[in-house]
């Protein structure tokens, strides 16, 4: 305010800019002057109260190091710096700059603080300053030109990541064509979810207790609001576990909130990105620094060293289920310092666990299986993708066929189709289809698909001819039977193995050049993506996980029927029949704990039938049409149902006969809810298997489900429990449940998809050890029983225990609990009536 401060000598004339300075150049973090000021003449010395006839005690030049200013060590030890001239008076400290401010790690000066910048590190986690305390005069636009450098890093990230997700990749494209993510893009159903729930069916066939659903029962998330706290919620969210079924919309997801960040479009509290495929990461093999890892994926910040330090970022680890890299949590090594050289594995455990410091937010995508990898303690929100809502498969459909007559055809043809309407709710699997009905209902080719080997089948033949629309179907097959074999066979080893990302060595090993002409035409582009080059490789994958097991499945027939060889059973032994292909197939099927196999079996049964061999003349050398081998895994997998007491299992065997199209189905099986309510008959297991299948494919909500009218063994209630996910209120009363099915019981309670609310379970023999399944599972967080009925249940004093801690979790949503006639004992009681003071208890009646 007195005066202004004298400017600093610079040797040059005042009366024009000729030789003025240029702006300063920041390189990697550091400025680097223009040459003039070496060449010309070295600026004058700063004033520091020393003698100028020497240069021994001139202040040698300022070292910059990762960003920050450090002097060399003889400014602070050799003797304390002169006082700045500030032009003020220095009796009195009322016209001092005030104290810098310091934000997310980057230096703000205070709007009146121009001409002096104090350069702190601050660690992570302390108060304190760091070592380093040392003031530096620097000029006000250098100030200015730090700010403008990191917003012009921003704005290149941004348009980086802009060009990079604002073009998808959707059927084959004309050439010059382009397909941009926000006309395509539709948003999927996002619920709150749990870490981990035991599933033992084909991750697709969720959809089937999905659509069952009462949205308003399960709270849903918008993509954009997954990092920020509900209301009430003060700690921030960190880290966040998106899990889903393969291609349900998990890395569209990622991609259009990336996008929306990119263009603006979405306020999300960031500074930078960093998207990190597990696919890609899977290609490092040598040891490198966190800062290398971040430089190495987006190079436009490579000219910045020291982001990490100053800035807001949020690292995107998608796919984990895709990852070669071993997560070991407990016995990890600890590294904190961004510019330590380690493994990949061990970098992303550590920016897991928070051991860096750096202001940092985990977003990590991976299908169900994989989800449990990470510590529950690690993660502050876990989001399940569902995919889309019937309203959301007609307005995807809508995009994706502008002529509406035509869409409206479509969806009509959906309806009629219950199981692959459901289906569509797997957003790539809506594509699939879609793109077939476009084809079939405009052209009227003739009968339109209707199952599931049906639609895949003709999928290909779309791909295949797409570009070469004057080739019969036949002769194009013929031209790239090689190939498809060559693909089958990767894709049935690698299901075995449960691997779906390959590199250019699982090419190499199954002799498949992607030069070859037959790999380049439009099919092989469509179902085998190849993603971008990292370090000189590149990784592949199929379209979608089914699309794998289709190909797996065209490889087992093509070998039987072209070579009579049978790759389901070792060494290749000949093929007698169609039949026994299925046969073996059916076994392995069903004796797979995780229903792995599940869709295989399905397109490789589908694929024997008539029509499909047909359309597969060409890649077949010859059709085998034998009524009788048809005939004859009809009854196998009538027999097969009978035997099998997986009630997963026995849905998927029903599945097989609807492939095949026997008409039996309906006839011997046909059990639906209404029928068995007017009859009151008993059911046997198989029908019970029968009635839970067409339940589930039922448009109809159940809202009570009274399994003691029907059940008439243990194996008949295990048979009905799928259908125990999608009712409201399932009454068990003298149902003759014991332990074992307190285990399966328990699993329904605590899945997410679960609809039960009310649960009678009187007059069984559960034991104690029964209810301590049950209590397990009703603590769970994501379990929504109100109301648990267990009077003549034979419980004693030693089940009351864990029924009191049901009650005093605060997790727990039980409202009602009947524990009457039942020899529970004075001790019990107390036990029980303890926790109803607990705080957290909500029951209202006991």
């Amino acid at each position: 305010l007195d005066r202004p401060g004298s400017p600093i000598p610079s040797g040059v004339s005042m009366k024009s800019d000729q030789s003025m300075d240029s702006p300063i150049k920041f390189t990697d973090g550091t400025f680097i002057p223009h040459p003039r000021v070496k060449l010309d003449r070295p600026g004058s010395p700063i004033p520091s109260g020393v003698s100028m006839k020497s240069d021994q005690s001139m202040d040698p030049p300022i070292k910059f190091t990762d960003g920050t200013f450090i002097p060399h060590p003889r400014v602070k030890l050799d003797r304390p710096g002169s006082p700045i001239p500030s032009g003020v008076s220095m009796k009195s400290d009322q016209s001092m700059d005030p104290p810098i401010k310091f934000t997310d790690g980057t230096f703000i000066p205070h709007p009146s603080y121009f001409g002096y910048i104090s350069c702190f590190r601050i660690s992570k986690n302390s108060k304190h300053w760091s070592q380093s305390n040392t003031w530096f005069l620097l000029q006000p636009q250098t100030v200015s030109l730090l700010s403008w450098w990191l917003q012009t890093l921003k704005d290149k990230h941004k348009e980086t990541l802009k060009r990079k997700f604002e073009v998808v990749s959707e059927g084959i494209a004309k050439p010059g064509e382009q397909t941009l993510l926000n006309d395509v893009f539709t948003h999927v159903w996002i619920t709150e979810g749990s870490c981990v729930e035991v599933n033992h069916g084909h991750e697709v066939m969720q959809v089937e207790t999905v659509s069952k659903i009462t949205k308003s029962e399960i709270r849903s998330i918008k993509c954009s609001d997954i990092f920020k706290p509900l209301p009430g919620q003060t700690r921030p969210i960190r880290t966040v576990l998106m899990k889903g079924v393969a291609g349900i919309g998990k890395t569209f997801s990622v991609q259009k909130f990336i996008l929306d960040w990119a263009t603006g479009k979405d306020t999300q509290d960031f500074d930078f990105i960093f998207f990190l495929p597990f696919c890609k990461l899977n290609l490092i093999k040598s040891e490198m620094s966190l800062q290398e890892l971040v430089q190495c994926f987006c190079p436009e910040i490579k000219s910045s060293a020291n982001i990490l330090d100053r800035c807001k970022v949020l690292f995107i680890f998608d796919g984990l289920d895709g990852s070669r890299h071993p997560l070991n949590f407990r016995r990890n090594q600890i590294c904190s310092d961004v510019k330590k050289t380690t493994s990949v594995d061990i970098l992303i455990i550590n920016l897991i666990n928070g051991n860096f410091p750096v202001d940092t937010s985990i977003w990590i995508t991976s299908r169900m299986a994989a989800a449990g990898q990470i510590p529950p303690e690690l993660i502050s929100r876990v989001t399940e993708v569902q995919g889309f809502e019937d309203q959301q498969k007609e307005e995807y459909i809508r995009k994706k066929c502008k002529e509406r007559a035509l869409a409206d055809r479509i969806i009509s043809h959906l309806k009629t189709q219950r199981s692959l309407y459901m289906m569509c709710h797997v957003p790539v699997f809506c594509w699939i289809v879609v793109t077939i009905l476009e084809h079939t209902l405009e052209e009227n080719t003739g009968e339109s698909p209707r199952t599931l080997t049906d639609f895949y089948t003709n999928f290909l033949l779309v791909l295949l001819t797409a570009k070469e629309e004057k080739e019969e179907k036949e002769n194009v097959l013929k031209s790239h039977h090689e190939a498809i074999l060559k693909l089958g066979k990767l894709a049935f080893e690698s299901l075995e193995k449960n691997i779906i990302v390959f590199n250019d060595k699982d090419l190499k090993k199954y002799n498949i050049d992607l030069n070859n002409c037959s790999l380049h035409s439009g099919l092989f582009k469509e179902i085998f993506k190849q993603d971008s080059v990292l370090f000189q490789e590149k990784v592949y994958s199929f379209l979608h996980l089914t699309v794998q097991e289709y190909y797996a499945a065209l490889y087992v027939l093509g070998s039987h029927q072209n070579s009579n060889i049978n790759p389901l059973e070792k060494g290749n032994s000949p093929a007698s029949t169609l039949f026994h292909l299925n046969e073996v197939v059916l076994g392995r099927a069903i004796q797979s704990r995780t229903g792995h196999l599940d869709l295989f079996v399905r397109f490789l049964l589908g694929m024997g039938m008539k029509n499909n061999q047909e359309l597969l003349k060409g890649f077949l050398s010859h059709i085998q049409n034998y009524p009788s081998d048809i005939q004859k895994t009809t009854e196998h997998i009538k027999k097969l149902i009978r035997e099998t007491s997986s009630p997963e299992r026995c849905i998927n065997l029903f599945h097989c006969l609807s492939e095949l199209k026997d008409k039996s189905l309906m006839d011997e099986f046909n059990v639906t809810l209404d029928k068995v309510k007017h009859s009151r008959q008993r059911l046997s297991p198989s029908q019970c298997s029968a009635l839970a299948y067409f339940s589930l494919l039922s448009e109809k909500e159940i809202d009570v489900f009274d399994m003691s009218e029907y059940a008439t063994s243990e194996e008949c209630t295990g048979r009905l429990l799928p259908v125990a996910k999608i009712t409201k209120t399932l009454r068990m009363g003298s149902c003759k449940l014991t332990e074992r099915c307190c285990e399966d019981l328990a699993s329904v309670l605590q899945s997410q998809h679960s609809s039960l609310r009310e649960l009678d379970l009187s007059e069984n023999n559960l034991g104690d050890s029964g209810v301590k399944l049950l209590s397990a599972a009703l603590r769970n967080p994501y379990c929504k029983l109100t109301t648990l009925e267990m009077e003549r249940c034979e419980l004693t004093e030693r089940c009351c225990e864990d029924l009191a801690s049901v009650v005093q979790s605060q997790h727990s949503s039980l409202r009602d609990l009947f524990l009457s006639r039942n020899n529970l004992g004075d001790s019990g009681v107390k036990l029980l009536s303890a926790a109803l003071r607990d705080p957290n208890c909500k029951l209202t009646e006991l």
